[in-house]
């Protein structure tokens, strides 16, 4: 299999709010890339940086429902992710915003993910919006490019 590169942009909107976007092309159809992203007992097979589990504490996907996601390092170490559905669009697109439960100083950030179909595989556009700075962003982005390149695809193999 073919490895698939990642493209990663980081945009400052401002100093306080940094959007970062990276994407991924599955040999796969965008359903079953919609399933991956929408159903609790596929999410915790993947979800999370190389290394990570994940334990699905709420998973409500409906527009205004919410999720709280426990990703455990390797050390041991919880991280808890928790947002609200905002937008859903079956097997084309998701919006949700995105908190850190232990950072009460982190802001509510929004997750933006996109589905196309082509040519029977699958580009996921991931876009994360409204991060406080450029070390966030970049934290982000590693994590991000961790879920997309190596967990989500190890998935699909």
């Amino acid at each position: 299999l073919k490895k698939m590169e990642v493209t990663l942009m980081i945009t400052m909107n401002n100093p306080q709010n940094f959007t970062l976007k990276l994407n991924h092309v599955y040999p796969v159809k965008r359903e079953r890339v919609f399933a991956a992203w929408t159903k609790p007992e596929l999410i915790e097979q993947w979800w999370g940086p190389q290394g990570y589990t994940t334990k699905i504490v709420e998973m409500n996907v409906e527009v205004q429902g919410n999720y709280k996601f426990i990703m455990r390092s390797p050390n041991g170490i919880d991280h808890i992710v928790f947002g609200q559905y905002l937008e859903i669009l079956p097997s084309e697109k998701l919006v949700f915003t995105w908190q850190w439960e232990q950072q009460t100083d982190f802001p509510i950030t929004i997750v933006t993910v996109d589905f196309l179909e082509i040519d029977g595989k699958t580009e996921v556009i991931v876009t994360h919006s409204n991060l406080p700075n450029e070390d966030e962003a970049k934290n982000h982005t590693n994590g991000w490019t961790s879920f997309l390149e190596e967990k989500l695809t190890s998935f699909f193999q």
